[in-house]
């Protein structure tokens, strides 16, 4: 418990939020009780001035006598409570008065005797012990006489005093305060740090991929940084889930050929020597080695494609040329089947690809459709140009994709149940998606007017504007 305290990071918050606190307050008091202090010594030592000049227009004439009757005359407060003396040129004391409650030995700290300061007054405190002290101000005449006016006050530490204590306390309480609130807010600051890590620590101990961040709400970096990591681990499940069900569906399709190698192998050790059957077997074992070799280049490729890694030689390329390509490339395959292959490309269409990935994506395309297309049926290839979008379509009147398979059938391996019948590695979808994208652009499919599955991949190109040339060509 006391290791989780020193590791809190709402307590460190909370103790360094304190500390700045009290520093900022110690010296903000520091700055007030310092003006203050000098505020007030310069309001009584200001005072005293007054006075002392005052009394020093009495002694205008040189007269002596003139100052001691105007004091005498003075009955006022602020007289009684000064103490005034009146000092020759050679140091005599010629006149002196002492307050009610003063005594003589009090007046042996004060100093007296000329001085060379170029002020007419000088204002200064003597200390007469812990508690009180002098606050004096001289007058100082060219012919050596000197006035000395004086009180004895609280010194600044006692009358300040009160200050200290008021803000002694409330500061205390203060940081108390600031320590407690500091805590609260820190707390409920790092929740979402908290519920990272008790996330993350359920995710190692138990290896529960569908754990998630319980959101807090509000807006924030934190809760930003919460959604963030939540987006984060869905895209992990989806890529451990899809790893698991390729490779699920990888050992399904190569147990099959390693089982008829390993087969074809047997059997050519048990016909006795044979050349004529072991060269069948050897040619056996090399179709099935050239389909394995197949398997693993293309999930290669996918895997390469979908890390953005795929390697691709842009140049600007008109999708037409890839169309007539792959239609020229499938033509016996259609005869055969006797489907036909219509091409609907009325205009030039550029875009900046790699002409041998993404024909082999539109060469995926083509040989899907005919291999769900019937006997007689048809295969329309088109091209062309929406905006700032470069569309190839490849639709059939085959049996379709049933709407719930429309986004499995792009992954990896992944075979319909209408699809079993058919020889192929599942990877043709999955390779068109993922050269499509490696380009920028997006393939989807959807259902064909007159019935079957249409195509459609979009990608980012400048729009044409080239001379339109004879659509609805039958290969």
């Amino acid at each position: 418990m006391l290791d989780r305290l020193r590791q809190s990071l709402a307590l460190r918050l909370a103790l360094q939020y304190a500390l700045v606190f009290a520093l900022c307050t110690g010296v903000l008091f520091g700055f007030l009780y310092w003006t203050l202090a000098e505020t007030l010594n310069r309001r009584e030592l200001a005072a005293l001035e007054a006075q002392v000049r005052s009394l020093a227009g009495s002694f205008a004439r040189g007269i002596p006598g003139d100052v001691v009757a105007r004091v005498q005359r003075d009955s006022s407060p602020e007289m009684r409570a000064s103490f005034i003396r009146l000092i020759a040129p050679d140091n005599t004391v010629v006149f002196q008065k002492l307050p009610d409650d003063w005594i003589e030995t009090q007046v042996k700290s004060i100093p007296f005797g000329p001085y060379t300061l170029s002020q007419e007054v000088r204002t200064e405190r003597v200390p007469q012990n812990a508690l009180r002290d002098y606050s004096i101000a001289s007058y100082q005449w060219s012919s050596g006489w000197q006035l000395q006016v004086g009180r004895l006050m609280d010194s600044r530490a006692v009358l300040l005093a009160p200050l200290q204590r008021a803000f002694g306390f409330a500061g205390a309480a203060a940081l108390v305060l600031s320590f407690g609130a500091g805590i609260v807010l820190g707390w409920r600051a790092t929740r979402p740090l908290r519920l990272v890590s008790e996330t993350a620590r359920r995710i190692l101990a138990t290896g529960d991929l569908a754990a998630r961040v319980p959101g807090p709400g509000g807006r924030g970096e934190l809760v930003e940084l919460v959604r963030q990591l939540n987006t984060l681990l869905d895209k992990n499940a989806a890529h451990v889930r899809v790893l698991r069900e390729t490779l699920d569906n990888l050992a399904h399709d190569l147990r099959t050929p390693l089982t008829r190698l390993r087969g074809t192998a047997e059997l050519a050790l048990q016909d006795g020597g044979d050349p004529a059957e072991a060269k069948a077997a050897l040619a056996d074992c090399i179709d099935e080695s050239d389909r394995l070799l197949h398997l693993l280049e293309a999930l290669l490729d996918i895997s390469a494609a979908e890390a953005g890694a795929l390697k691709l030689d842009l140049d600007t390329v008109d999708l037409r040329s890839l169309a007539d390509r792959a239609a020229d490339l499938y033509r016996e395959v259609a005869e055969e089947k006797r489907i036909a292959v219509v091409l609907d490309q009325p205009t030039e269409v550029l875009c900046p690809a790699d002409a041998i990935r993404l024909g082999q994506a539109v060469n995926n395309l083509v040989d899907n459709a005919l291999k769900y297309t019937p006997a007689g049926g048809r295969v329309a290839l088109s091209v062309r140009s929406e905006g700032a979008e470069a569309v190839i379509v490849v639709s059939d009147n085959g049996p379709g994709v049933p709407e719930a398979e429309r986004t499995a059938i792009f992954r990896r391996l992944y075979r319909g149940d209408s699809s079993r019948s058919q020889r192929g590695l599942g990877l043709g979808l999955s390779m068109v998606k993922a050269i499509v994208e490696a380009h920028g652009g997006t393939v989807g499919v959807d259902s064909a007017p007159g019935g079957g599955a249409r195509f459609t991949v979009r990608l980012p190109a400048p729009k044409s504007s080239a001379p339109a040339s004879a659509p609805g060509l039958v290969v």
